[in-house]
């Protein structure tokens, strides 16, 4: 059993007008909340406990899970007393997880890259701290605006480059982590993508590099890309 934190703290400034008055992941993709179809189908592949990372408008995510408490029995919600970024956030939920290894992923993304593969792999090489790359090639709508994924002569993530994203590898916003690892980071505000280099100095970590597609809802043009790609799969189905 592991426990699934995901991050939804951010505001969506990006998102303009649109994340006013609804955080990024509860806006609506095909009809239901963006969160919604990430949850189930995080469920499909086996997560019971999930932990949502929130800050920016809470009374919205106690909407939520009081709404969908029947598909989602056992989510629970961790506010953040201040907007935390990427890297606080996880050190700050880290401290709820249970198990000695935990899954993550952000809340406004999608990877259609399975988990059980990357825990695999995680526990085989002994690393600490792994994270899911996906080819350039593979994000839905380009990934002008992703970080690639810098290397080091043996292999392991450094952190990112800023430079046009055509190629390479990005960050495919899905982890696994060692619990006491990421429970030892630093409490307060900051990212995890700007302070990667030193969060992992000395600290078994590598990339899964995975053949799945990304989509996320960071700008309106993603946002309307993933509103017509899901909607085309539920009139699919």
């Amino acid at each position: 059993m592991v426990d699934l934190v995901v991050l939804c703290g951010g505001r969506g400034s990006r998102l303009g007008s649109l994340t006013e008055n609804t955080p990024k992941p509860l806006l609506p993709v095909a009809g239901r909340p963006f969160l919604l179809h990430l949850l189930l189908k995080m469920r499909e592949q086996g997560f019971g406990r999930i932990l949502l990372a929130a800050h920016y408008l809470p009374d919205l995510f106690r909407s939520f899970l009081s709404e969908y408490s029947v598909l989602l029995p056992d989510l629970q919600l961790i506010l953040e007393h201040q907007p935390l970024g990427t890297g606080g956030a996880l050190a700050f939920v880290a401290r709820q997880v249970r198990g000695r290894t935990f899954v993550a992923m952000n809340g406004d993304s999608w990877v259609s890259q399975a988990a059980a593969p990357v825990l695999e792999e995680h526990q085989r090489l002994e690393r600490k701290l792994t994270f899911v790359a996906v080819k350039a090639q593979r994000v839905e709508g380009g990934a002008i605006q992703k970080g690639v994924w810098r290397l080091d002569r043996e292999g392991r993530p450094v952190g990112f480059s800023t430079e046009s994203a055509a190629e390479g590898w990005v960050n495919g916003g899905l982890y696994v982590f060692d619990r006491e690892i990421v429970a030892s980071w630093p409490e307060g505000a900051y990212s995890l993508e700007e302070n990667l280099l030193s969060l992992i100095q000395g600290v078994p970590a590598g990339l899964y590099y995975s053949d799945g597609r990304l989509l996320d809802i960071g700008t309106p043009e993603l946002y309307e890309w993933a509103n017509r790609a899901w909607g085309q799969t539920a009139h699919a189905h």
